[in-house]
């Protein structure tokens, strides 16, 4: 008997191990027909983008490292003009350039189109839409709350959602390259210009949740790009007005600046935008957009990093007033940029190709590499963005080389599976709402503590907000006139005051009738960046949205009413005598 029940298991273990076995090696087969198949669209990436960058001629290669605006909704005479006189490589597009969807596909449409008549490659075209104080498209884009908000929540799903449905909704409307997220940790609270740009005031919501922002991204569709690199947090100086300075060794940086960058690199990312810096102990004399030490030293060999890198807006004074005589085009390439982006036209379009054709017929981009081959710094920058253009499937059937869309079959499914992915994500999200509501509702935050109202919130409360859709989120909460609030004062039926507010002169003056009136209390319902005074009263509580979308101001007064306690804000905001800061020259930013 027992020599048959030995028999039965050997026989089940046999069996078992031709099952795992089976299965270990069709995984293993799996794996390695899915490598071979990387590995030979690697080869064809890397010999049709050097095939297409070998036959630019040297006006055509300088235009493709120079990124232009253009002036309308329209591919105007100037825009037209412009392209056939710089030959850029890429637009990008701001408000004015704007309009409703229909008219924006139609512009990134027909700037294709020209693309194609001119025999350049396609464009890449690009916006900042990081979200809440930064939003270029008003249509066709769902209006998250911005940044600060996303990174409140902590949660880095919300990040990746708030990323892909970003990214693929820009892709839907033919804006293929995104200026985000920002990645700079916002550990000053007397920052001027990034502020509520940022996810936040530590390491880790940046690196958590930016970094998350970053991944859903790039599976949306679009080129997302992190910025501002090394790191443009810690400054009191808007690089659009002066030149921000900051003492930091690369140690120092790298304990906190650095961090998120390492990590979405290390993840994956694919571009990088140059901040307008200097880093004395690490560059003494230049910024970090023109300083081989930090974009060749540290992003492209300490960090590995083989991407795309563009600099941030070449007009902004801490270039224009500083560098202009140095040919910061021609430096920002030979320290490691890829695009020199430049957000006008014109005149400081032709300045800036004439520097760089100049340089290149000069030979200033020649060198050698490790194996004593000639080599050229423009054309690998060039190259690097072809690349990317044909990898994001810019090259198709009505682009100029058609034919690189139908080349390469494995190529060509590997597109066409990513895009069929993409859609049925878009799909999953749409059905959810984009997750909008739980997403703007979860960034709410209180100040100074947890905050929380009882079950008595509506009968107790007398709303005097100036917001409609706060207004109309407080239901059923009485609305009263501010000029005769001294009626309700004596009322024991009312003990709540509502107000809201969007700026540090309302805050102030709701402070004011707190303090005339101390036997109420006073909630704020702000809506504006929270770097601003805040002042710490018993008889007054701020609910900050970090965002004025029209969400969020609705968000506010649910999570007001619905009585579950509102977690007090992690971040480091002013102290209590600090001046706030301007939001700088273009508080839209860049």
């Amino acid at each position: 008997m027992r020599h048959i029940m030995n028999r039965i298991l050997h026989r089940i273990i046999f069996t078992l191990l031709l099952v795992f076995g089976f299965i270990g090696s069709s995984y293993f087969f799996n794996f390695y027909l899915s490598e071979l198949a990387a590995t030979e669209r690697e080869s064809f990436l890397l010999g049709k983008a050097w095939e297409i960058t070998n036959k630019l001629t040297a006006e055509e290669l300088v235009g493709q490292t120079i990124h232009i605006a253009i002036p309308s909704k329209t591919v105007d005479p100037i825009a037209l003009e412009e392209i056939k006189n710089t030959k850029p490589g890429g637009i990008i597009l701001f408000g004015k350039n704007l309009g409703k969807k229909e008219e924006i596909l139609s512009l990134t449409t027909n700037l294709q189109k020209v693309a194609v008549s001119e025999n350049l490659p396609p464009f890449l075209i690009s916006t900042d839409q990081e979200g809440g104080r930064v939003f270029r498209v008003q249509d066709g884009v769902t209006a998250y709350p911005g940044a600060m908000a996303v990174g409140q929540t902590g949660n880095e799903n919300w990040g990746k959602v708030v990323g892909f449905v970003t990214s693929f909704e820009l892709r839907n409307i033919g804006i293929n390259f995104l200026f985000a997220p920002v990645l700079d940790i916002n550990n000053n609270p007397f920052n001027p210009v990034i502020n509520t740009r940022s996810f936040g005031s530590d390491i880790t919501r940046v690196s958590n949740v930016g970094v998350a922002y970053e991944q859903g991204a790039r599976l949306g569709g679009a080129l997302p790009v992190i910025k501002h690199f090394p790191g443009h947090g810690d400054t009191n100086v808007d690089s659009h007005l002066g030149l921000p300075i900051i003492k930091k060794s690369l140690t120092e940086l790298e304990a906190l600046e650095l961090v998120p960058f390492r990590k979405a690199i290390e993840s994956g990312a694919e571009a990088v935008m140059t901040a307008h810096i200097v880093y004395p102990l690490i560059d003494e004399k230049y910024p970090a957009t023109l300083s081989k030490k930090i974009l060749t030293g540290i992003l492209r060999e300490k960090f590995k990093f083989d991407g795309i890198i563009i600099t941030d807006a070449m007009e902004m004074h801490a270039i224009s007033k500083n560098y202009e005589k140095e040919k910061p085009g021609v430096l920002a390439i030979l320290a490691g940029a890829n695009i020199v982006l430049l957000t006008s036209w014109g005149e400081t379009a032709r300045r800036f190709k004439e520097q760089l054709l100049t340089a290149y017929n000069d030979g200033e981009f020649d060198y050698k590499d490790k194996n004593g081959n000639q080599k050229n710094i423009l054309k690998d920058a060039v190259y690097k963005q072809i690349r990317k253009k044909i990898e994001l499937g810019l090259y198709n059937s009505e682009s100029t080389n058609p034919e690189v869309f139908t080349e390469n079959q494995n190529l060509k499914e590997y597109l066409e599976t990513k895009e069929t992915e993409r859609q049925n994500q878009f799909k999953n999200y749409e059905n959810a709402g984009f997750h909008l509501k739980e997403i703007t509702s979860d960034s709410i935050r209180a100040f100074p503590e947890d905050y929380a109202t009882d079950k008595n919130t509506k009968s107790n409360s007398m709303q005097f907000v100036k917001n409609l859709h706060l207004k109309k989120s407080l239901t059923d909460v009485p609305t009263g006139n501010v000029k005769n609030i001294s009626k309700f004062v004596s009322s024991k039926d009312v003990s709540n005051f509502l107000f809201d507010s969007s700026s540090e002169k309302e805050i102030l003056t709701i402070v004011a009738l707190a303090k005339k009136y101390p036997n109420k209390q006073f909630v704020v319902f702000h809506g504006g960046t929270p770097f601003v005074q805040l002042p710490q009263l018993k008889n007054i509580r701020y609910i900050l949205s970090f965002s004025l979308t029209s969400h969020s101001w609705a968000a506010m007064g649910e999570k007001y009413l619905d009585g579950k306690v509102i977690p007090k804000a992690e971040l480091i905001l002013l102290p209590k005598e600090g001046k706030t800061p301007t939001l700088g020259a273009f508080p839209q930013g860049i």
